[in-house]
């Protein structure tokens, strides 16, 4: 094996050129399948690294985040403080629980006495329960974690641990960083611990920066309190993530069976505090879920895990026309050794011999492209979490290096067993005679042939794969919004969190919506609960005066508190009636105003006007009156199907608010009103954080991140597929025209014309595109069925895509050939003639 490794390390060195481009083509190759693997192994497979993960159980959805407030029923998701508290009192068949709010909260921080660790720049900030790290299993990397003893009081513990990313990159690995005080909002925190290196928290692709108590919750995000019992069992807080640890021999299914008796208990309990009779059944409708909690939580792997495992197969499928396209250098490489190879023959080397010394060399070069493709791994890691805009934790593993380590493996012999083979089975009785081809030589031909033919085949099916990405998102960029986004800016506020009293909510609106309308070039402002594409949204039970629900009819509705002429601001058409004005605000009479879903789901053809709506979960809520019906409108995603939604004046509340959106419609370009923005903000409510101002536009953009990372990706990975493709025909040709130099120059002494040797060389590399086509395209038809649940608008079988995939493999395989034939036409048949 030694001498085979030497020998190879000489072929290697003889062939500069072929080496540094196998290398790096095979760096490439690798180290794009490891960096996409990278990504895959951190948000899908990567076990969380902590003590016996496969102990942990999630009770709520590992997937789910956000803050709801209402009624619910059905699977639930998250949990309410209270009912984390019951649970844990009941608990017989975990041996820790814990809760985690499943938002992460952007919290300004500073430092107390000094301004050096960037004062009022937010970090993310994740509240749990005391019980949050020995529950985990994680110990502190220096000083300690705060223990149960901080679930006793409210707002009585304020201690934080951060993270070691935090600690080195903004604190300066500072040695005396345990009790220093950071200040997160208006209270000091004293840092009793730093958490180990690699632990980022229990939920994938949200990396907290510091952790305090759940009971400090007033302090993080004041302005509301999720942690008091609710005054309705029909309007809760939903908010928190509970996980614990099974206790030896129970199992999950028994753990999840012991929870529901306790859960529906504590539901019955609550029976009487407000719940109707009509409503009962569906109340006690609630149950949990037990879920493994090994791989954590995760805010990427419900939306990013197919497209992540199309993106590996694509590179995959890329790496292995890569692989054919060496295995036919590695032949023709073969071919030109066929005196050395005679030589090693005549002196004893058996066949078996020189095919594993073929496959040393392959695995050599494999081998060092693999070593290089770590580095491409590396910069292609941080280039994919910047273009899908991922926060993870990525880092280079064992798993990683195991998988880099057997691609390479893999890769050498995919494109090393081609040459080994063809000289296994060499004819060495002509090879001793010095014939002036190896034998088998044709056979490396037909060989060379199936390997392009191959290469063609995965190209068409990246291509077309790739143009269903790219159609697909033209589309879903063109789709209409229900508003315009154009000149529209929005920006959010949260005055609770800046310290502000519900009674000091709705002047403040008012006069930074006056402030604003002044500056020059606004056109108009207002604000909404939820603003477009921000990722929230709100819903609630309805009735309808005069209206009787079937039992198939759906009385859930979605919902948003908005400010006045916000369908003008936003661009939102009103189709019948009017809008939301100033004269809708006060305390008498509310109107409301409903869209075309809702009209036509609840009203048919009726005229909607006039109709009251009341809030269902709550009779006590005053009812609206519908003045208007306006345009469906896409809340959060383009790809949303219209759905029932209504809307209400936020200064005649029907729901509590506190944090909104605003939107200004400006009569330029929205970007310079912002500082003129920013300013009357500052000026107004100077305790508020800096404004971050963007358009609508942008805001739409970045919802479409994900498709548009697999548009670009799988865009390159097809065009250099076709570059590869047509480097295999030009290789193959350019060998099959200098074995047929004498047939050409036969041909051209008997008057054979140059445009007819030009097509009978041309005319070879168009069939083997051919042969690749009637493949590719079948395979790729049953392939883009599984990527249809990606797609917008159009289905697998996407005739222009069809069609231009081909049409560009053709174009690929015409240009590519054509120099080859026209070297053939090229030739002096007196030369030609002499040729051996």
């Amino acid at each position: 094996m030694l001498t085979d490794l030497k020998s190879a390390f000489r072929q290697l060195i003889k062939n500069p050129g072929f080496s540094i481009f196998a290398v790096l083509l095979l760096a490439l190759g690798i180290g794009a399948n490891t960096a996409i693997f990278d990504i895959i192994n951190a948000v899908l497979l990567n076990e969380l690294p902590v003590k016996n993960p496969q102990e942990l159980v999630f009770l709520t959805g590992p997937d789910a985040h956000g803050i709801d407030v209402g009624g619910d029923y059905g699977t639930r998701d998250l949990l309410t403080y209270p009912e984390f508290q019951y649970l844990r009192e009941n608990n017989q068949v975990l041996s820790g629980i814990t809760a985690v709010c499943s938002q992460m909260t952007h919290v300004p921080i500073g430092a107390d006495g000094t301004s050096s660790s960037g004062e009022g720049r937010p970090v993310n900030v994740s509240m749990v329960s005391g019980s949050y790290f020995s529950v985990l299993g994680v110990n502190a990397e220096m000083g300690r974690a705060f223990g149960t003893e901080v679930d006793a009081a409210r707002s009585a513990n304020p201690v934080a641990v951060i993270s070691y990313d935090y600690w080195q990159n903004k604190l300066g690995r500072d040695p005396a960083v345990l009790g220093r005080k950071i200040r997160l909002r208006d209270t000091s925190f004293d840092i009793i611990g730093v958490a180990p290196r690699y632990f980022s928290g229990e939920t994938v692709g949200a990396v907290p920066a510091i952790w305090v108590p759940l009971t400090m919750q007033g302090e993080i995000d004041p302005g509301s309190d999720r942690l008091s019992p609710e005054k309705s069992p029909l309007v809760k807080t939903f908010w928190l993530q509970v996980i614990g640890r099974l206790k030896p021999g129970v199992t999950l299914a028994e753990a999840g069976a012991t929870f529901n008796v306790s859960f529906q208990q504590y539901l019955k309990s609550q029976l009487g505090a407000g719940v109707p009779g009509g409503y009962q059944k569906q109340f006690l409708n609630q149950r949990l879920v037990l879920h493994p909690g090994g791989s954590g939580g995760s805010t990427l792997r419900q939306r990013s895990g197919q497209p992540l495992i199309i993106l590996m197969v694509l590179v995959g499928l890329l790496l292995l026309i890569a692989c054919a396209n060496l295995a036919n250098l590695m032949l023709a490489r073969a071919h030109f050794r066929r005196r050395e190879i005679a030589v090693r023959v005549a002196l004893g080397a058996r066949p078996g011999q020189i095919a594993r010394q073929l496959v040393t060399e392959s695995m050599l070069l494999a081998l060092l492209g693999g070593a290089l493709g770590l580095l491409v791994a590396s910069w292609g890691d941080t280039l994919l979490l910047q273009m899908a805009g991922y926060n993870l934790d990525v880092h280079f593993s064992r798993s990683i290096l195991l998988f880099d380590f057997g691609v390479s493996l893999v890769v050498g012999l995919l494109f090393g067993l081609a040459p080994a083979w063809q000289i296994a089975r060499a004819n060495l009785n002509s090879a001793l005679k010095g014939a002036g081809e190896v034998a088998g030589a044709g056979g490396r031909i037909h060989l060379g042939k199936a390997l392009v033919v191959s290469q063609v085949a995965l190209s068409i099916l990246l291509l077309i794969v790739s143009g269903l990405f790219v159609h697909s998102f033209l589309k879903l960029a063109a789709v209409d919004l229900g508003f315009e986004q154009d000149h529209l800016l929005q920006f959010s506020i949260d005055p609770a969190a800046a310290g502000y009293k519900n009674a000091a909510f709705a002047p403040l609106y008012q006069s930074l919506s006056d402030r604003i309308r002044a500056i020059p070039a606004v056109r108009a402002v207002s604000f909404a609960g939820n603003g477009l594409f921000t990722g929230s949204d709100s819903g609630t039970e309805i009735s309808i005066e005069g209206y009787t629900p079937t039992t198939a009819r759906n009385m859930h509705a979605k919902f948003t508190v908005v400010g006045p002429n916000y369908f003008s601001t936003a661009g939102i058409p009103v189709l019948l009636g009017r809008e939301l004005g100033p004269q809708d605000a006060g305390t008498g009479q509310r109107f409301g105003v409903i869209n075309q879903a809702m009209a036509r789901y609840y009203f048919g053809d009726a005229n909607p006007l006039g109709h009251r709506i009341r809030n269902a979960y709550n009779p006590t809520h005053p009812d609206f009156i519908v003045v208007g019906v306006v345009a469906d409108v896409k809340q959060n995603s383009a790809r949303e199907e219209p759905r029932p939604r209504f809307y209400v004046p936020f200064f005649n509340p029907m729901f509590g608010v506190s944090d909104v959106d605003f939107q200004v419609r400006t009569a330029g370009d929205p970007a310079a009103v912002a500082d003129a923005i920013r300013a009357v903000v500052t000026q107004i409510a100077p305790k508020l954080p800096t404004l971050n101002l963007q358009t609508v536009t942008e805001t739409v953009g970045r919802t479409l991140g994900l498709e548009r990372l697999l548009t670009r990706l799988s865009s390159l990975f097809g065009v250099l597929a076709a570059l590869l493709a047509g480097t295999g025909i030009y290789g193959i040709m350019s060998h099959a025209v200098a074995r047929r130099t004498r047939e050409v120059g036969i041909r051209m002494a008997l008057g054979a014309q140059r445009g007819n040797v030009l097509w009978l060389i041309l005319n070879e590399s168009l069939l083997l595109v051919l042969i690749g086509v009637a493949i590719g395209v079948p395979a790729s038809i049953g392939a883009g069925r599984l990527i249809t649940r990606l797609l917008y608008g159009l289905t697998p079988v996407d005739p222009p895509v069809l069609a231009g995939a081909v049409a560009l493999m053709f174009i690929v395989a015409a240009v590519a050939g054509y120099f080859p034939a026209w070297r053939a036409t090229k030739v002096n048949p007196l030369v030609a003639l002499r040729a051996d």
